[in-house]
């Protein structure tokens, strides 16, 4: 379990930490043929990859809280919490924003900007899950516990001001 748990968070994070990679390439080199490959990518890889690794990795996080000798501490509850952060993120927020953009609903440049910076605030909160994971903090571990929060929250907030920032003309989100 702990190898299928190990390399669906390989899969999940991997494909993201690529995918991000790419698209920050793509715009800022104003690489419009690349923007939209990936635009036309990423919902693809949504069903095919990234929801069957997240989902393993949860389904054998599970198994091995259940049948190992890991049962449920503060460091496992964190990594539920960032499972479903990161799934409210994706189903929640980018889905919406992607059929927003689809149908030309709303705000279109500032749906751009929050797509962009979403992998942000996504791997940010995967690769702390995967810090949590390796150091198995406890809650007297203030130190760990404030500095992961702390680096949350400072992705949070570029996601944030980056998507209130008005538009200059004639630019396109970065």
């Amino acid at each position: 379990m702990l190898f299928w748990h190990v390399v669906s968070v390989i899969v999940w994070l991997g494909l993201g930490t690529t995918l991000a990679a790419v698209g920050l390439y793509a715009r800022r080199h104003s690489d419009r043929l690349l923007l939209e490959r990936l635009r036309v990518l990423g919902p693809w890889l949504g069903p095919r990859m990234f929801a069957p690794a997240s989902f393993g990795a949860l389904a054998s996080g599970l198994v091995l809280m259940a049948d190992g000798h890991w049962g449920m501490h503060l460091w496992n509850g964190l990594g539920l919490v960032a499972f479903a952060s990161s799934a409210l993120l994706n189903a929640g927020v980018r889905l919406r924003l992607e059929r927003k953009l689809e149908r030309g609903v709303g705000d279109v440049e500032r749906a751009r900007r929050v797509l962009a910076r979403l992998p942000l605030l996504d791997l940010t909160v995967l690769y702390l899950t995967v810090g949590d994971m390796i150091a198995k903090p406890s809650a007297s571990d203030s130190g760990t516990l404030a500095i992961g929060g702390a680096i949350l929250v400072v992705a949070a907030v570029s996601v944030v001001s980056g998507a209130l920032r008005p538009m200059q003309a004639g630019s396109e989100a970065r």
